[in-house]
């Protein structure tokens, strides 16, 4: 193992909290499996993008047609009502029915477009902050590495966009 580094011999706090993402006492080969690990997640995410779109779309799609029949079924539920309890015929039942969804929309869309503005800048905010948290956790994990890991990492991650490139390329 390595000699501590003075960041980490000055603030041993800052190891404990958790800024440094757990990656203080892992070893060379430790660290190169995880970057290993990110390079293959990454030649995945390349390789299988368009049956992951698929995917997506083909869940989303099965998701919508799920609610288009629940809300077929209600719809059919509410116009029965109507039709007996009001003796209306199919087609007045069904303006009161969209009738009434369309006021409860508005009505309903209503408060969030007065809440948008907030909540618009507080995801910002916290995205931010998120941001930032990540970006000093990374500077102080960079900054408490030996020079030989450092080049090390610099080294595997060559090796690795080399690799990717080189299949892309080929």
């Amino acid at each position: 193992m390595h000699k501590a580094n003075r960041i980490i011999r000055f603030f041993p706090k800052l190891t404990n909290c958790g800024l440094c993402c757990g990656h203080t006492n892992e070893t060379d080969r430790q660290m190169l499996t995880r970057v290993g690990k990110q390079f293959v997640v990454l030649f995945l995410i390349i390789t299988l993008s368009d049956d992951l779109l698929d995917l997506i779309l083909g869940t989303l799609h099965f998701v919508f047609e799920l609610l288009h029949l629940l809300f077929e079924v209600i719809e059919g539920f509410i116009e029965e009502i109507l039709e007996h309890t009001l003796h209306t015929t199919h087609h007045e039942s069904e303006i009161l029915i969209i009738s009434t969804i369309l006021i409860l929309l508005v009505f309903g869309l209503y408060p969030l477009y007065k809440v948008w503005p907030r909540l618009y800048r507080s995801w910002r905010r916290n995205s931010r902050a998120v941001w930032l948290r990540y970006t000093r956790r990374q500077s102080f994990y960079w900054r408490t590495l030996p020079v030989g890991r450092k080049w090390k990492l610099i080294i595997a991650y060559v090796i690795g966009l080399f690799c990717l490139l080189f299949w892309f390329f080929l």
